[in-house]
């Protein structure tokens, strides 16, 4: 091997070695990279899931008090019914009465 091509080879070897360096401090940074996208996504994944809680925490809220408001109703309303029925039942008792005289 003459000189020429020990140069060429140690020029070869001087930029495969540079190229590996540059390729190392890429996937350094990549996998840096990754870590912290991984990070924020787990931090994302827990605020999601305790977003989610909460709505569902507050809808659950939502049917109690609906179904708090509509109880309520049901019982205004049969209050109501029976009230119609006790003056019904005295309008027919009167009705009776006022025949039979």
């Amino acid at each position: 091997m003459n000189n020429f091509e020990e140069a060429k080879k140690g020029r070869t070897i001087k930029k495969l070695r540079a190229r590996v360096k540059d390729l190392l401090a890429i996937n350094k940074e990549h996998q840096m990279m990754n870590g912290k996208l991984r990070s924020e996504l787990e931090i994302e994944r827990k605020n999601h899931t305790l977003t989610r809680e909460g709505e569902v925490e507050a809808l659950k809220q939502q049917l109690h008090t609906d179904r708090e408001k509509h109880e309520k109703e049901i019982e205004e309303l049969n209050g109501s019914w029976e009230k119609y029925n006790e003056t019904r039942n005295k309008l027919k008792k009167r009705n009776t009465i006022q025949r039979m005289d």
